[in-house]
C-alpha cells in the first residue's frame, strides 16, 4: 500500500521547494535519477570493457585487436550485448527503486503493464523498420550502384539483433518510462514529451561525429518515441520502434548508428551532402531523417487511436487535477478470484471507462449521501460512483454522474485525492483508479436515470463511512472481492475528508 495524505498547501514554503505533497519534488527526483544512472553506467561500462579486453588478451588477441574491439566507433557485438544488458539492469532497477522509495508509485504507472503489448509491439516494429527502409531507399536513389553487398554474416546479425534490444529498452525505460512519467504527472503531457526528449539528445552529445543537426534529430526521435508512450500509455511501442530503427539502420542496411560504424547484411552507400544524409554519424545527422521522423507522426497518430492504458490516463488526469498542488494518493494491490477478475475487472475496460469518480455529496449539516442498488446484497449502501468517459475531465464526470444517480447539482466540486488499485489473479494484473470528489449539495436526491437501478438513499455522518467499509469487507464469498474493492474508497474518504475539513 502507498499513501500520500497531505496536500501541497499544507507544507511550509521552504518545504515546497524540496517536496510535493509528501514525496520529493519531481525536479529533485529527476536529478537524482540522472546522476546515479550516469555514474553507475560509467562504472559498469568501464568495468565491462576492462574485463572483456582482459578475456580477449588471455585468449590470444593482440593488444591492437583488443583496442579495436573496445573502440567506440566499431564496438563488437559481445561487448554491445554486455553493455546493453548492464544498462537495462541499471535503468530498470534504478527506476523501480526510485518508484518504490521516492516516487511512491506502482510499477504499472511506468508503462510496463501487459496491456496492449502485442499490438503496440507490432506497430512499433513496423514503424521503426518502415521509416529506416524509406531512408535507405532515398539514399540508394541518390547513390545508385550496381551492387552493394554487406560485410556482415548471419550469425553476427543474430548477435547484433539480440544486443540492440536491451540497449533500446534501457533508454526507453529511463527517458520515457521514468522521466516522462514524472514530468507528465507533474506538468502534463507537453512537458512530459519535450523535456525528456531534450535530455535524450544531450545524452548523445559525446557520440562520434555528432553535429548540432544530429542532436536536433535525436531530440525529434525522442519526441516521436515520447508521443508513442503518451498515446498508448505503455512502453511497448516506443521500445519496438527504437529497436527496429537501430536494427534496420545498422545490422541490416550497414549504415552508421548515431556515430557508430556497422558491418551490416547490406552496405548502402552514404554519398552526398552530409547535411542531407548524415555522413559519418548516420542518417540521424541529416535532414532526411528530420523529414522522415516528422512524417512518421502521421501513421503513429492514426495507429494509436485507441484509448491509452488507464495508468497513462491517470497521469494526465493528475496533472490537470493537481495544478494547485499535490493531492493525496493511495495505491493497493488486491488478489482476487478468477470469476471476479474475468467478470468485473475486465468489464471495467470493456465499458471504455477512463477510471471512475466516487462522489462524496455533502449537504449543509455535513452528512454525506449513500445509495443502494437493486442488485446489491440486501442492506448494503455505499458512496455513489461512475466511470469517467473518454475526453471527459474528472469534475465533468462527477457532475454528470451526480445528475444521473442523484439528480443533484454540485456546488464547488473538488477532487479529494486519487485511489488506484492493481487487481491480481495469478500472473494477470489490471490497473484501475478512482477519483474521490467532494461537493456540496442541497435538496433531496432522486435518480436522474432509471437505468441506474437505484433502490434507495441514505444520509450519514462522515464517521459512519468506517462502518460502511466494515460492512463491505464482511460480505459473503460471492461478493467478497467486490466488497474489499469498494471498502477502500470509504476508508480513504473518511481520512481525506477529515484532512480537507482541517485545512479549510
Amino acid at each position: 500500500m502507498t499513501t500520500l495524505p497531505v496536500s501541497q498547501s499544507a507544507l511550509p514554503g521552504y518545504r515546497r521547494f524540496f517536496f510535493r505533497g509528501l514525496v520529493l519534488h519531481p525536479i529533485w527526483r529527476i536529478i537524482i535519477y540522472l546522476i546515479v544512472m550516469v555514474v553507475v553506467e560509467l562504472v559498469a561500462g568501464f568495468t565491462i570493457g576492462i574485463l572483456y579486453g582482459l578475456v580477449l588478451f588471455l585468449t590470444g588477441a593482440s593488444a591492437q585487436e583488443v583496442l579495436d574491439a573496445l573502440t567506440v566507433g566499431m564496438a563488437s557485438s559481445p561487448l554491445l550485448l554486455m553493455v546493453g544488458i548492464s544498462r537495462l539492469v541499471i535503468a530498470l532497477g534504478l527506476a523501480l527503486l526510485m518508484s518504490r522509495f521516492l516516487d511512491r508509485e506502482p510499477i504499472e504507472t511506468m508503462g510496463l503493464e501487459p496491456t496492449r503489448g502485442g499490438k503496440d509491439t507490432a506497430v512499433g516494429l513496423a514503424l521503426g523498420a518502415g521509416t529506416m527502409v524509406l531512408i535507405g531507399a532515398v539514399l540508394l536513389a541518390l547513390n545508385p550502384q550496381p551492387s552493394w553487398p554487406g560485410r556482415g554474416d548471419g550469425w553476427k546479425f543474430l548477435l547484433d539483433a539480440v544486443a540492440l534490444l536491451p540497449a533500446a529498452a534501457a533508454e526507453e525505460i529511463a527517458f520515457r518510462g521514468y522521466l516522462q512519467r514524472a514530468l507528465t504527472t507533474w506538468r502534463g503531457p507537453i512537458v512530459g514529451v519535450l523535456v525528456p526528449s531534450v535530455l535524450f539528445a544531450l545524452f548523445h552529445a559525446l557520440n562520434p561525429n555528432v553535429s548540432p543537426l544530429a542532436l536536433v534529430n535525436i531530440a525529434l526521435a525522442g519526441a516521436v518515441f515520447a508521443v508513442a508512450a503518451e498515446r498508448t500509455g505503455t512502453l511497448w511501442l516506443p521500445i519496438a520502434y527504437h529497436y527496429a530503427w537501430n536494427l534496420t539502420q545498422g545490422p541490416v542496411l550497414g549504415l552508421p548508428v548515431s556515430g557508430m560504424a556497422w558491418n551490416g547484411l547490406l552496405a548502402l552507400p552514404v554519398g552526398g551532402p552530409s547535411w542531407l544524409t548524415g555522413g559519418a554519424f548516420g542518417p540521424e545527422g541529416g535532414l532526411l531523417s528530420t523529414a522522415v521522423l516528422a512524417l512518421s507522426l502521421l501513421p503513429l497518430w492514426a495507429l494509436t487511436r485507441c484509448p491509452a492504458s488507464l495508468s497513462g490516463v491517470a497521469r494526465r488526469q493528475r496533472a490537470q487535477a493537481e495544478r494547485e498542488g499535490a493531492l493525496p494518493f493511495q495505491h493497493h494491490t488486491l488478489t482476487v478470484s478468477a470469476p471476479f477478475f474475468d467478470d468485473f475487472v475486465c468489464s471495467l475496460r470493456h465499458r471504455a471507462r477512463q477510471g471512475e469518480v466516487v462522489l462524496l455529496l455533502r449537504r449543509p449539516d455535513g452528512q454525506v449521501l449513500l445509495h443502494s442498488k437493486s442488485f446489491y446484497p440486501a442492506g448494503v449502501f455505499r458512496l455513489p460512483s461512475g466511470g469517467v468517459l473518454p475526453g471527459e475531465s474528472v469534475l465533468d464526470a462527477a457532475r454528470r454522474e451526480a445528475q444521473e444517480e442523484t439528480g443533484l447539482d454540485l456546488r464547488d466540486p473538488r477532487p479529494l485525492g486519487l485511489l488506484s488499485v492493481t487487481f491480481q489473479r495469478g500472473w494477470n494484473r489490471r490497473y484501475f483508479h478512482s477519483w474521490l470528489v467532494l461537493a456540496d449539495v442541497e435538496g433531496d436526491p432522486r435518480p436522474g436515470d432509471s437505468g441506474e437501478q437505484i433502490s434507495g438513499f441514505r444520509w450519514v455522518p462522515p464517521e459512519a463511512l468506517a462502518e460502511v467499509a466494515a460492512q463491505l469487507r464482511a460480505l459473503p464469498s460471492r461478493w467478497a472481492d467486490w466488497g474489499r474493492f469498494r471498502a477502500l474508497a470509504h476508508e480513504v474518504a473518511l481520512r481525506w475528508i477529515g484532512t480537507e475539513i482541517a485545512t479549510n
